[in-house]
């Protein structure tokens, strides 16, 4: 694939162009990962890191894109195009926002493809065949699930199969099969019986307790879980950072880490 002298140019192609036109662009593996380090490696990103340069930023990503492929899986040419546009968005500016990195883990999920068929057992997406529609349905309280293709339910509809998933702020409620609320600010939860909607958590505990709203914008934080962004922002080499909606690369900063 050529590689333009301006990566601007190229960032800003991908970012334009519609699936389609990227479809040379993730043909194979190779193709794929070598696309999405020139995607990732803009001159914004580079400079702003202070990583060494253009071209070693590309070789570093691209060694580190292909090494990451989840054990077992099969790559997916069809899934390259809505990846590599997320990353180009992500990336526009040196400013990474939270919703910007949960595109791309939305997007990008589809890259790979496990190798379970229906009804294999599994304890994560990748060990099913999501080519196929194949997805680990795993029941709350459990630990392991199957590979089934989802059956979406209404809110309030009963719920009885076990590949039956509710939809929106909803879930299978084990006891009575029905699609009910998920928990929001102050409502009981159970880790066992009832979890809490997003942006919240039940603090963990065998015991009924309420749920509690995860740490906003600003908040001390060690892992991205406590945070209800989703993103921990730290520096480089520290336990503790604090709750971020957007972050604002610098040098210094742990998402700088992985472009030195």
């Amino acid at each position: 694939m050529r590689f333009l002298a301006v990566p601007a140019a190229l960032f800003a192609l991908i970012a334009c162009a519609g699936p389609e036109d990227l479809s040379a662009e993730c043909a194979t593996l190779n193709d794929y990962c070598a696309s999405r380090a020139k995607t990732e490696c803009t001159t914004q990103v580079v400079s702003q890191c202070q990583a060494k340069d253009i071209s070693t930023c590309v070789a570093d990503r691209t060694a580190a894109c292909l090494k990451a492929v989840p054990q077992g899986t099969v790559y997916v040419p069809t899934a390259g195009p809505a990846c590599l546009k997320a990353v180009a968005a992500a990336y526009v500016t040196a400013t990474i926002t939270a919703d910007a990195l949960d595109t791309i883990s939305t997007q990008c999920e589809p890259i790979f493809s496990g190798p379970g068929a229906a009804r294999s057992p599994c304890t994560v997406d990748y060990d099913c065949s999501t080519v196929d529609g194949l997805r680990c349905l795993i029941a709350f309280g459990e630990t392991s699930g199957k590979c089934m293709a989802p059956n979406m339910i209404d809110e309030g509809a009963p719920c009885p199969g076990e590949a039956d998933i509710c939809s929106g702020a909803y879930f299978c409620e084990p006891k009575s099969k029905v699609c009910v609320a998920l928990g929001g600010d102050g409502s009981q939860c159970s880790p066992e019986y009832q979890p809490c909607m997003k942006g919240f958590r039940c603090p963990g505990s065998i015991f009924v307790t309420t749920c509690q709203a995860l740490a906003a914008a600003g908040n001390a934080c060690t892992t991205a879980d406590e945070c209800a962004s989703g993103l921990c922002d730290k520096a480089t080499g520290q336990s503790q950072g604090v709750c971020a909606d957007q972050i604002q690369l610098t040098a210094l900063d742990s998402l700088c880490a992985i472009y030195q």
